[in-house]
């Protein structure tokens, strides 16, 4: 079985082209052979897995599924990674075109092309975010939410932001470089108040030009990168009149731009690269 690998920002994925070969996408082992390739240590090693296949709506359909074999739902840096191989795979006609079905809604992408038809980055519209407990599937227990809306939880104060996926917010004080990430990434993620559980993005740096990220996601642990926590953030902050509508990221693994439009949509723009592909033997 063929698969690239690809990476935005250092948040990477192995493809699986079911668009070349749909049987890809109708296999009932996805989650098993998802984990067994993402293992760092005896398989290929991911963040994740990522489905292309032929969507109802004349497009593509990605489906991201976490190096855990769970649903990942959304993913920006995975979005601009698929509009990097459609276009040079040539499925895409237009580079400034793409449509691609992510979860539950149709996203609208543009890649770079340049003149050999590589493409080295690519933007990615996610839609519009929403807020709240309810917007994320929590069981919110009233008394731990702000006036503001805020869940207070293992010392934080986070703000909840559905984008194609769920995300829980929270800007500190100190530099994110400190942040005991590894201890409270999965008490935030797997707390009860979360039945299908959430990603964990902790922000310092509002206010100044040395905005800074790190990112702990569901079914893959702390990230390199996270696009749909970097668009959350963005969003999160303008609600909170901390952020402005333009914002650069620094992740671990590079940089992220994000533009909340006045209509409401996200716009993730970023690098997209390929590193190597190879054959998975069944």
């Amino acid at each position: 079985m063929r698969f690239v690998k690809m990476h935005g920002c250092g948040n990477d994925y192995l493809f699986l082209d079911a668009l070349a070969d749909p049987a890809l996408a109708e296999r009932d082992d996805l989650p098993a052979l998802t984990r067994a390739m993402c293992d760092r240590h005896s398989g290929v090693g991911a963040d994740g897995v990522i489905v292309l296949s032929v969507s109802e709506h004349n497009g593509a359909r990605m489906r991201i599924l976490n190096a855990d074999g769970s649903d990942g739902g959304m993913c920006g840096n995975g979005a601009r990674c698929a509009a990097k191989l459609l276009v040079e795979r040539g499925y895409a006609s237009d580079a400034h075109a793409i449509s691609v079905e992510i979860s539950d809604r149709i996203v609208r992408m543009e890649a770079e092309a340049g003149s050999d038809g590589i493409v080295q980055r690519a933007s990615v519209d996610l839609g519009s975010p929403s807020f709240g407990a309810e917007a994320v599937g929590a069981r919110a227990d009233a008394a731990r939410v702000s006036s503001e809306g805020l869940l207070t939880m293992e010392g934080l104060e986070v703000g909840l932001v559905w984008i194609g996926n769920p995300h829980a917010v929270a800007f500190v004080d100190d530099s994110v470089e400190g942040f005991p990430l590894a201890r409270t990434g999965p008490r935030v993620e797997h707390d009860a108040v979360f039945p299908d559980r959430i990603n964990l993005h902790v922000v310092s740096g509002a206010g100044t030009p040395e905005l800074a990220m790190r990112s702990w996601e569901r079914g893959a642990g702390e990230t390199m990168a996270c696009g749909s926590g970097a668009c959350a953030v963005c969003a999160e902050g303008v609600r909170r009149g901390m952020l402005g509508r333009r914002i650069q990221i620094g992740v671990r693994g590079g940089t992220l731009g994000v533009e909340l439009r006045a209509g409401g949509h996200a716009i993730l723009s970023g690098p997209a690269a390929s590193v190597f592909e190879g054959e998975w033997p069944d």
